[in-house]
């Protein structure tokens, strides 16, 4: 019987071995496919390619190298074996062994040499960065002070060299090793025979490959002269003095003793015998062990260590300069230095022209804000708002800073009945909207007053978006299936069937075919993909939908910063991802662990229940994954924008100066956008990026001391102070619930610098001295027009102490009236939440702004109920923030930022308030109900008012929904929708027919839209 007609009855042989190979290598078959598929998507094919090339490239030729080293070698070893040999007894084993292997030495050998060559090559394939970087290698322009070369050489050529160099030696050591056991195997090493114990031909064979590898690492001695720039044997990174007298002088010397022991295993060739090369490399051992290793502890120890600093000055201003330049501190250039006066007087002309920067004290907390749009905007169980961010925005009245976060969808908080595939996948598909409010004042119910708010989104027209569907986001389904038979639901009503939508977005591979099915069932795990009737010809798939993950697979060789933030600009909700390129190879920079300095915390208020069994909001911290790895240089070269409808990445280059991101340009000539091409209403939302301020804020703790003898001993050294609001969150907890202290984050605002004309948007972060709780001085991260990216370093006076973080928040604590309210609150039952502790400047003053908020009766979400300042010594504790600044500067003061806590519908400017931007004013009305509706409303607050300083929270809620139903009565009467007005007579009789032609509709209907 043929080999065929055998196959033919076997032939559920061949199907079993198929099932297997797929099941086995299906999903990474699957997955490489359709990311192929998603590249050519997102117009980054090119990225993917020319990976792939490169890690294959590496390791093939890695592998082959490695491979035919050792197959020569070992097939050498095997030729050379002597023809004749007498076992002795000890022998007799090997032997045995070598008899028995012989049949079969030439298929192992090469087998051994292919698996080594391929390990070898899988340990390449991950050194793609080091090699594109060295491939594409351009200069800075700078020459490192020791060796005089350019700092590209040590960032591009020398890591590259280094890795070939450490490959090298251990190929080769291997190498050594493996063909010295066959030398053994075959005959030609024989330790246990009386005569000769090397073969004359062995000896030549060894010898060539012993003279290699100690060429290698003559190589690498000289190559280690230059990786002394990292040094960390002096006070700071960088070659100190031992290095320089000490330990390069070893380097050169170990290279050429190196190099003549390479010439003695040549010699060895000829004269074939040990003598000269064992000399050699004892030489080589004795001189690294005291070149290398005694004489520079000896110098260290008698020289430098009674001298240290006289010894290492000029090293350490090496170190300074180097460290700041590649952090972006240099003095003058990078960063501006300033004295600031901090007096502790403002005249009302002062606080009158500091309007915009009052206006915008942050009080909304964005851990507190995150939980109160969760329970007044998410509308459903499947929206979530997963971040706040800060931002500002152009109004009709000038520039505001706003408090603005993305309703994104939460696939699974679906109600349960909606909890299939077909619903996960096909209906609930995205997001709607965003919610956006003042940072500073809240409405008379102590909520947000907002700008954009409900769905579809209802606010101001600077904020209006055409498309507000999120498709992309920080935590989006992890894929979704569109144009399918089923359309997706869109956004929720209140009666009858929700919007359907269909997606018209570029985005999406195409799985109408069977292929594209049957990839995808595999790379998800999803049968359905198969077996759904819902998918036709148009349907496509969008996945990598994580903002985060988007653009690590587009640009793996950025680093990104932790937060995300969307901006509503060009008539969409575009995400912008700050990116950064780093590297540690910059001579004489200092060093440093990314994540220790930028451990990411985003802080929410979790209702907790406590031993009592009641319910309160705890804050507690979700760490978020910030930036890795060691690095002593880092630039924000690179905007990541990506469109939350159609998920567009653009990487726009910010830094045109950047040598890396200069080499990666070159890598990767497709990928990248200038940043002129940018839109003028996107560049005016970037910002100075958070992860690289809080780099460059805990290096200039020590790095802003100029003067080398300074630095050494440290007395001006500064600190990040403590959170104090952090800490008093916690002191309601038992011991063992609280989390440890954190030192105070910085934080956006929107402010006049001192010493500037125009308001502008800033990063702020302040610093204490090292063990003292005043304030030492302050750093802002500048984000507008031409100075994004600068920074503005601001002194406080040496002769005075000013008043630190940590004391403004004891100063708050310790005042009596202030401490008896919280007292009052906390007796009632009541969770009171300290807001962030902010310093703002204003003119040549520091004035400490927190808000406190209240959570009054379990369930409820925070309210904002009062505004603490310090100003001095002086503290006031009000109701808002213009009450506040009345109360510390005067009634002009409060003037200046009092908007009558009246919400965002009916403040003059809004389409709402029925006024045209820039009239101001109030509506005024001749209805005399209104006056009268209105006096009754303001006496039920100041009743509620006394309730709540009385600790009776639930008549002060009473009584303040009391009060807000007048008032919506009262701007009925208004606007002519109150009942007993002939609008409000027609509009209800409109209403009544709808609800009849609906009714048997609505009967029953839930709250959640139906599953599909």
């Amino acid at each position: 019987m043929s080999f065929l007609d055998q196959l033919r009855r076997r032939w559920w042989l061949l199907v079993l071995a198929f099932i297997v190979v797929l099941l086995l290598f299906g999903t990474r078959v699957a997955t490489f496919y359709t990311d192929i598929l998603w590249f050519d998507s997102l117009g980054f094919a090119h990225v993917f390619w020319t990976l792939l090339t490169t890690r294959v490239g590496l390791g093939i030729v890695a592998g082959l190298v490695m491979a035919g080293l050792l197959a020569g070698n070992l097939m050498l070893a095997r030729k050379l074996a002597p023809p004749y040999r007498i076992p002795s007894a000890q022998e007799e084993g090997v032997e045995r062994y070598r008899e028995a292997v012989e049949p079969f030495a030439r298929p192992l050998l090469l087998g051994v040499a292919v698996l080594i060559g391929v390990l070898s090559g899988l340990s390449m394939v991950g050194e793609w960065d080091t090699y594109l970087l060295w491939a594409n290698a351009t200069e800075f322009g700078i020459d490192d002070p020791q060796f005089a070369r350019d700092l590209g050489y040590f960032v591009f050529i020398l890591p590259f060299h280094a890795l070939v160099n450490s490959w090298l030696f251990t190929a080769l050591a291997l190498t050594i090793v493996l063909t010295a056991v066959a030398h053994y195997l075959f005959g030609g090493i024989r330790p246990q025979s009386p005569g000769q114990k090397i073969a004359p031909q062995v000896a030549v064979h060894l010898s060539i490959l012993l003279a290699g590898i100690v060429a290698v690492r003559a190589w690498g001695f000289w190559l280690d002269r230059y990786m002394l720039s990292y040094s960390q044997r002096g006070t700071v990174t960088g070659l100190s003095y031992t290095d320089v007298n000490a330990q390069l002088i070893a380097l050169q010397l170990l290279t050429v003793i190196a190099a003549v022991t390479v010439v003695l295993f040549l010699v060895n060739l000829r004269f074939r015998g040990w003598l000269l090369p064992s000399a050699g490399v004892g030489i080589l051992v004795v001189a690294a062990v005291v070149l290398a290793g005694v004489y520079p502890a000896v110098i260290q120890r008698l020289q430098v260590d009674p001298q240290e600093l006289p010894r290492e000055r000029q090293y350490i201003d090496r170190n300074l300069d180097m460290t700041r330049f590649a952090f972006g501190l240099v003095i003058d250039d990078d960063v501006e230095f300033e004295r600031f006066p901090a007096r502790s007087s403002l005249t009302p002309e002062q606080v009158a022209d500091n309007e915009a920067t009052l206006e915008s004290i942050r009080m909304w907390d964005p851990a507190t804000l995150q939980s109160t749009y969760a329970q007044l905007q998410e509308l459903r169980t499947y929206y979530d708002f997963r971040d706040v961010d800060v931002d500002r925005y152009p109004f009709a009245d000038g520039v505001e800073q706003v408090m603005l976060s993305v309703r994104e969808l939460n696939e699974n908080d679906l109600p349960e009945a909606a909890q299939n595939w077909q619903n996960r996948r096909l209906v609930y598909t995205h997001g709607f909207g965003f919610v956006a409010s003042d940072v500073s004042i809240a409405d008379g119910g102590g909520q947000p007053v907002f700008f954009v708010r409900d769905i579809p989104p209802e606010g101001d027209e600077a904020l209006e978006v055409d498309n507000p569907r999120i498709y992309f986001g920080e935590n989006p389904p992890q894929y979704s299936i569109l144009n399918t038979e089923v359309a997706e639901l869109d956004f929720p009503v209140d009666e009858g069937e929700p919007e359907r939508y269909e997606y018209t977005g570029d985005d999406g591979v195409s799985v109408g075919g069977m292929l594209g099915r049957l990839a995808f069932a595999f790379r998800f795990t999803e049968p359905n993909f198969v077996l759904s009737d819902l998918l036709n010809a148009d349907s496509k798939v969008i996945f990598n939908r994580n903002i985060r993950d988007r653009v690590e697979a587009v640009a793996p060789f950025l680093k990104f910063d932790h937060d995300p933030y969307p901006v509503a600009v060009d008539d969409k909700v575009k995400w912008v991802q700050d990116a950064y390129t780093t590297t540690d190879m910059v001579p004489y920079s200092e060093r440093i662990d990314l994540a220790e300095h930028t451990l990411a915390e985003q802080r929410e208020l979790v209702p907790t229940q406590g031993p009592d069994g009641e319910l309160a909001l705890v804050e507690q911290t979700r760490r978020l994954p910030g930036l890795t790895g060691r690095a002593n240089y880092i630039r924000n070269s690179v905007k990541a924008v990506v469109d939350a409808y159609d998920g567009t990445v653009t990487l726009y280059v910010m830094d045109e100066d950047d040598p890396i991101i200069g080499a990666w340009r070159g890598a990767f000539p497709e990928s990248f956008t200038p940043a002129e091409e940018a839109s003028e209403e996107l560049r005016a939302h970037f910002r100075y990026p958070e992860d690289m301020f809080r780099v460059q804020a805990s290096l200039f703790e020590t790095y802003h001391i100029q003067d080398a003898d300074q630095f050494f001993f440290k007395e001006d050294a500064w600190e990040i102070p403590v959170d104090a609001a952090f800490i008093q969150n916690q002191q309601g907890l038992p011991q063992q619930q609280r989390q440890a202290p954190r030192p105070m984050r910085p934080y956006y605002l929107l402010m006049r610098l001192p010493g500037e004309v125009d308001e502008e948007f800033a990063l702020i972060q302040p610093f204490v001295p090292v063990n003292r709780p005043n304030l030492i001085g302050w750093l802002a991260g500048r984000s507008d027009g031409e100075d994004l990216g600068q920074l503005k370093a601001y002194l406080m006076p040496p002769d005075r102490t000013v008043f630190g973080p940590g004391q403004a928040q004891a100063q708050v604590d310790q005042n009596d009236d202030i401490a008896e309210q919280i007292g009052r609150w906390n007796d009632s039952g009541a969770n009171v939440i300290y807001g962030n502790q902010l310093v703002i400047p204003i003119e040549d003053s520091l004035l400490y702004a927190q808000a406190i908020f209240l959570r009054a009766e379990q369930g409820e979400i925070p309210e904002l109920r009062r505004v603490a300042l310090v100003f001095g010594e002086r503290v006031v504790f009000e109701e808002t923030l213009a009450d506040a600044l009345g109360a510390m500067f005067g009634p002009e003061a409060g003037a200046v930022v009092d908007r009558g806590g009246q919400s965002r519908d009916s403040l003059p400017g809004d389409p709402a308030s029925g006024e045209e931007p820039g009239e101001g004013g109030p509506i005024v009305t001749q209805d005399p109900r209104v006056a009268s509706l209105v006096n009754d409303a303001l006496a039920r607050f100041a009743e509620a008012e006394e309730a709540l300083m009385a600790g009776d929270l639930g008549a002060y809620r009473e009584l303040t929904r009391d009060a807000n139903e007048l008032l919506q009565e009262a701007q009925g009467l208004i606007e002519g929708t109150a009942p007993g007005t002939e609008d409000a007579d027609d509009e209800a009789e409109d209403e009544e027919e709808a609800e009849t032609d609906a009714d048997a509709d609505a009967e029953g209907e839930d709250e959640d839209p139906p599953p599909v």
